[in-house]
């Protein structure tokens, strides 16, 4: 069994605070910006479109590149740093994947509560270790992000592993950290594809998911000195397949993986290759828009706007070029997410199974909805807007906004919000915040699911499913 074994805890769904990384571990940079965020003086870093520091705006002289080309330059690779990725016997946080951009492989982390260390274990396709009734039939499959995966807490802590003891029966976990909507849609048609598959599919979306979905690649969109800090034994966020929208009709349009084997990864150690294959990209000029005030074509934020159905687009000066671009930004990207959750329902009704979504949120979100700082604040990002949750309810999708529990026991427990965050979030959920999130969602997946769980089913009903667990 390989293990990464670091000292430094990384945060896959976070970046790190503004201010390099070279006098801080990554332990640091994640203890920092949860203090930051939780206390409420953290900024949007809309061009990475995650809770984090705020944006360092690039300011280019007269004899610079444009913003564009600045972001493509910054983003270029080390060899190096391809060369670990791809080393089979390094101690790598993941994997090369031609689809999906990269999987995971086992790790032992000292990213956990308390500085503890993590295990986190998964298989050949990316399953993660089960460790309640591995042996037995599952008829749930999860699939998501890292708050999916469970990121910062050891095989045994997930909400999924606390579901499965609770309902005495296996829930499977498919989570990547880092993954958007698109790609864990993908993973999920593959898994489903085959005897993997389960009657039962829950879909966790957090946080930014939507806007990684269109990201051709999204290591473009930390800022530089967060990508000093994953070129190494953390590299990830390669390029990978990503949807979009047809510019005329609306319509989802998936596209595939520029960097589809392993070696034309190294392709991106090249800035005249990086250059010509995302200097005319759509997001990536909205990105760049988003950082400095500066638009270097109209064109590409325009055609995000028509397929959208965005009508708020005003370039006229810098201020406006970054609020109107940020907008359509999530807009487009919340589109696409709805596109794509869409299609999944379709293709699952046509397989007789049964779809759930549960919406998790980042812990400055948490915070602010709990302070009720949500409409006013110019820093509150909406990541699941109602516009996709009235979506999720006119097709009859059943879904979880977890971050109403959070505000219900919040304020049942009359406590500092800070304090409350702290509870339950390292970055990442600790073991406290998915048991949290596990209880959150519970009563809406044992409503859901029929049977009920071996827990829930009535008294005439054996206590248990599974052969061999009690006496006869």
């Amino acid at each position: 069994m390989t293990l990464i074994n670091s000292r430094r805890a990384p945060s896959i769904d976070q970046v790190a605070p503004s201010g390099g990384a070279s006098a801080a571990s990554r332990r640091q940079f994640v203890k920092t910006l949860g203090a930051a965020v939780a206390a409420g003086t953290w900024l949007r870093e809309a061009a990475a479109a995650i809770a984090a520091a705020a944006p360092q705006p690039v300011a280019p002289s007269a004899a610079s590149a444009s913003p564009v080309e600045q972001l493509l330059r910054q983003a270029v690779l080390k060899r190096e740093a391809i060369d670990q990725f791809l080393d089979p016997t390094a101690r790598v946080w993941a994997k090369f994947h031609p689809c999906y951009g990269y999987l995971l492989r086992n790790a032992f982390l000292r990213d956990g509560v308390d500085g503890a260390r993590t295990l986190s274990r998964y298989d050949a396709a990316g399953r993660r270790h089960q460790a309640n009734f591995p042996d037995q039939p599952c008829r749930i499959n999860t699939y998501g992000d890292s708050f999916t995966q469970g990121h910062q807490v050891s095989d045994g802590e997930t909400w999924q592993e606390v579901l499965a003891a609770h309902f005495c029966e296996p829930i499977r976990n498919y989570g990547i950290g880092g993954f958007g909507v698109y790609q864990a849609y993908r993973r999920l048609q593959e898994i489903e594809a085959d005897d993997r598959g389960a009657p039962f599919v829950v879909l966790n979306i957090w946080g930014d998911d939507h806007l990684r979905s269109i990201a051709a690649w999204r290591w473009l969109s930390f800022p530089p000195e967060v990508q000093e800090t994953m070129g190494g034994e953390m590299f990830h966020a390669n390029p990978w397949d990503h949807a979009r929208l047809d510019a005329k009709t609306g319509a989802l349009v998936e596209l595939k993986n520029p960097c589809s084997t392993p070696e034309s990864l190294y392709d991106l150690c090249d800035a005249d290759f990086v250059l010509d294959a995302f200097g005319e990209d759509e997001v990536v000029h909205a990105m760049a828009a988003i950082r400095t005030g500066i638009v270097v074509n109209e064109r590409p934020l325009e055609r995000m706007a028509t397929a959208a159905e965005f009508t708020e687009l005003d370039l006229s000066d810098p201020a406006t070029v970054r609020s109107s671009t940020t907008r359509l930004y999530h807009c487009y990207a919340v589109r696409v997410g709805m596109k794509i959750v869409e299609r999944l329902q379709g293709q699952l009704q046509a397989q007789n199974k049964k779809l759930m979504i549960l919406l998790s949120y980042p812990q400055g979100s948490v915070w602010r909805h709990c302070m009720r700082q949500t409409t006013e604040s110019s820093e509150f990002i909406d990541w699941h807007p109602q516009e996709f949750r009235d979506f999720l309810a006119a097709r009859q999708i059943p879904f979880v906004d977890t971050v109403t529990c959070h505000v219900a026991e919040f304020d049942r427990l009359g406590m500092d919000a800070k304090d409350y965050v702290d509870r339950y979030y390292i970055g990442h959920y600790n073991p406290t915040g998915n048991h949290f999130f596990a209880h959150a969602v519970k009563p809406s997946l044992v409503d859901w699911l029929d049977p009920k769980p071996p827990a829930y089913r009535q008294s005439d009903d054996p206590p248990i499913a599974f052969e061999g667990y009690l006496p006869s």
